[in-house]
């Protein structure tokens, strides 16, 4: 069982894309519980599952 997940968002505008959860998954509930904005503006993002 996956209880954090860590990504990094970059700002590129391509007009679609691979989703990071399937649609056909079970919903799974995540709390935001850090950021950071890199030089590069790559955005750092990790979630945690909530319980």
């Amino acid at each position: 069982m996956i209880g954090e997940y860590r990504t990094r968002a970059y700002p590129v505008l391509v007009g679609g894309g691979i989703p990071l959860f399937p649609q056909h998954e079970r919903r799974v509930d995540l709390e935001l519980v850090e950021t950071r904005t890199c030089s590069s503006k790559v955005v750092y993002l990790r979630y945690l599952v909530a319980r």
